[in-house]
């Protein structure tokens, strides 16, 4: 009698637990965040640093960068615009990279190459 009021109790949990593993395997890096933190210098010498920044996501560069150090474990994507549009350059984790003379970048992404695809105008 006990194993069997078990029994559907475990039938009334399945469906449930079936649809919360379908969700965490469908998607799994909706929210995950690089592990490590990124430091930019703005044109006017100010030093930011943000730890443990969310992937995937457009990320606004507050004053511009002039100087972008990623110590994460994703690469950066910086961006010449706020929106993210258009490559601009890739900082590898444990890079460094400085801008030219008269450029800034105006904001980043962190993810894996295969995520961001080709960018028109990427420079390495």
């Amino acid at each position: 009698m006990r194993s069997t009021r078990i029994l559907r109790r475990f039938r009334k949990a399945a469906p449930a637990v079936a649809s919360a593993l379908v969700l965490l395997a469908v998607d799994p890096g909706s929210a995950l965040a690089a592990s490590g933190s990124y430091t930019f210098i703005t044109p006017a010498g100010q030093g930011l640093r943000v730890d443990n920044p969310p992937s995937d996501t457009c990320l606004p560069l507050t004053g511009g960068a002039v100087r972008f150090s990623n110590d994460t474990t994703d690469t950066a994507f910086l961006y010449g615009d706020s929106s993210c549009a258009g490559g601009w350059a890739l900082v590898g984790g444990g890079a460094t990279w400085d801008a030219p003379t008269g450029v800034q970048a105006l904001a980043v992404r962190l993810g894996s190459t295969t995520a961001a695809g080709p960018q028109e105008g990427a420079r390495p």
